[in-house]
Parts: C-alpha cells; sequence; structure tokens
C-alpha cells in the first residue's frame, strides 16, 4: 500500500505541475499509472480480522487497520508506529417493514 501511495503522490504532482507549466501530458501513460496504482491497492491486505470486542487501530503510513485492546508496536504491513484510533459503529438496523 505504501507504494501504492508514493506512485499516487507523485502521480498527482506531475499533474499539478504540467498544469502550472502549461507542459502537455499524455492521458494514457496518467492512465496506464493509474491503473498500476489500482492493482498495487487492490493486492494490498489492509484489514486484519478482529477477534471479538477488540479495538481497531489505523496505521497513519499505509491504512492498515489491526485489532486488539492496544495500538501494536509496530504495523504488520509496513512497519510504521504511528496509529490512530479507528473503531467502527455500527448502525443499528431493523429489518422488516417499519
Amino acid at each position: 500500500m505504501k507504494e501504492a501511495l508514493a506512485r499516487l503522490d507523485a502521480l498527482m504532482n506531475r499533474l499539478v505541475e504540467a498544469d502550472q507549466t502549461g507542459a502537455g501530458i499524455e492521458p494514457l501513460r496518467v492512465a496506464n499509472e493509474l491503473g498500476a496504482i489500482r492493482q498495487l491497492l487492490a493486492e494490498s491486505p489492509t484489514v486484519i480480522p478482529a477477534k471479538g470486542g477488540q479495538r481497531h487501530f489505523r496505521c497513519e503510513s499505509c491504512g492498515t487497520v489491526s485489532h486488539g485492546a492496544a495500538a501494536p508496536a509496530r504495523c504488520p504491513t509496513c512497519g510504521g508506529t504511528k496509529f490512530f484510533s479507528a473503531d467502527i459503529e455500527q448502525p443499528f438496523v431493523e429489518s422488516g417493514a417499519g
């Protein structure tokens, strides 16, 4: 995931630079790069299954969600050390006619 985000940032910077300088940019090249980034994101494991009642923590670097009583020391995907609470709330849903 970290590689995909870095490539996405680089592509966005190239697009901004092309806009500011008036330099042309090849749409097919941009589309190919976006396709490669999409594939990296699709292949990237970002959610680690939770065990009942644990909290959720998202890695600030790569976005991987880990579960436990406390944030892990290191991200299992990228090795990052900064996390923020990502507790997922599930809204109450009624079944049947209301």
